[in-house]
Parts: C-alpha cells; sequence; structure tokens
C-alpha cells in the first residue's frame, strides 16, 4: 500500500506556481494566485521573485506549513485504508511505491507518475479529496499504463484517465469530506456521464476504459 508523505519544497512550490499557474493540459485559466503573482512581479518574474512572492503570500495568508502538514496527514489517515480497499478492488491493481505530496500555494495540482508525487494546495481545507484524485490517476496508470497512451495518444488518454475520477462519487463518496464530490473538468462532463453508465452495469474497469475509448472515436 502506497504511503503519502507530505511535506515542502521551496523549489518545487516555485516550479507549479511558474510551470502550472498560468494553464495546464486541462484548462487555460489562469488561478488566482498566479494572477496575483503577475500583478506583484510581472509576467516574466525569476524564480527568486517568485520565492519572494511566496514568502509573502504564506505570511499574508497566516499559513503554518508544519501545522498544516500535520492537518492534511491527519485527514488523510482518517480514510487512507479503506481507500486503498476500494481503489484496488475497482482497479485490480496496487500501489507498492510510496508517493510525495508537496504543499504549494498554488490552486492547480500538477502530478508525476515517474517520479512519484503530485502537489495539494495549502488552501485547501482538508487534503483528501486531491489525494483522492490524484490516486486515482496511479491507479489507472498502473492498470492501463504507457501501452495505452502509446497506441490512444497522450489527449485521449488524458480525457479517459480524467473522466475516470468520476468514480469517485460512486466507489468513494462517504469518504470525500462532506459535502465534496470530484466535478471534473467541462470538456469531460458528456465522457463522465458515460462512464458512470457503464460503471453502473458492469463494474468492470476494462469494459468501461474500452467504451470510453469508443466514446472517443
Amino acid at each position: 500500500m502506497a504511503k503519502i508523505n507530505f511535506t515542502y519544497d521551496r523549489e518545487k512550490d516555485v516550479w507549479c506556481l511558474l510551470n502550472k499557474g498560468k494553464s495546464s493540459s486541462n484548462s487555460q485559466t489562469a488561478t488566482k494566485v498566479y494572477e496575483e503573482l503577475v500583478r506583484a512581479c510581472g509576467e516574466n518574474a525569476t524564480s527568486d521573485a517568485v520565492s519572494a512572492f511566496i514568502d509573502t503570500y504564506i505570511a499574508d495568508k497566516g499559513i503554518d506549513i508544519p501545522a498544516l502538514i500535520t492537518k492534511f496527514e491527519n485527514d488523510w489517515s482518517v480514510v487512507t485504508d479503506e481507500y486503498h480497499v476500494r481503489a484496488e478492488r475497482v482497479f485490480g491493481t496496487t500501489l507498492s511505491q510510496d508517493v510525495t505530496a508537496y504543499l504549494t500555494v498554488n490552486t492547480r495540482c500538477p502530478y508525476s507518475i515517474e517520479n512519484n508525487y503530485f502537489f495539494v494546495s495549502m488552501l485547501n481545507a482538508w487534503a483528501r479529496k486531491t489525494v483522492m484524485h490524484e490516486l486515482w490517476h496511479f491507479y489507472t496508470w498502473q492498470r492501463f499504463g504507457s501501452d495505452y497512451e502509446a497506441r490512444l495518444g497522450k489527449q485521449k488518454y488524458n480525457d479517459i484517465k480524467e473522466a475516470l475520477t468520476v468514480l469517485l462519487n460512486i466507489e468513494c463518496a462517504d469518504l470525500l469530506p462532506e459535502g465534496v464530490t470530484d466535478t471534473g473538468y467541462p470538456q469531460h462532463k458528456k465522457l463522465r456521464e458515460r462512464i458512470v453508465e457503464i460503471w453502473e452495469d458492469t463494474k468492470d474497469i476494462e469494459k468501461v476504459w474500452a467504451q470510453s475509448e469508443n466514446s472517443l472515436i
């Protein structure tokens, strides 16, 4: 079972804000904190300028990083065992390597399966929604992996793996914070609805994936 190690790394935070604040592969909208960065430092801020901005941002928000790490660890510990049981049941596979969760001032949280990490926003009231969503991508990769991405292309693979997180609302709804659902991106709405239909009919992740591929043709 993969353990999540929450930590803070300033270089990672600077990278996340500079590289994923303005846009991402799933959204062309800048995050609010990136917009604040641009107002303070301009469009082409240096890493040192971004780091100084982050210092000010953290101070202004009154963020206590060690305390927040402890809070996120405690929040995730409540559901971690049951989450993995259900994810393993859905995907028929396990995650054996530990994963690092880097805190960031950004509200967009990218991940790297190759390097076993993802980001979680310091502005979150809890960690579990982000962790559940990002680990779902890790389970998806473990089950379907690079062969599927190579065959489909990065965009179609991305569309399906992002849409698959809708299953959290079915299989893990009671593990999410109260009143919270995994909403996904607007462009995946129809595919997410189709995935729910297939899953409720089959409870077979292979059939869900195959029919999702057909939906994108």
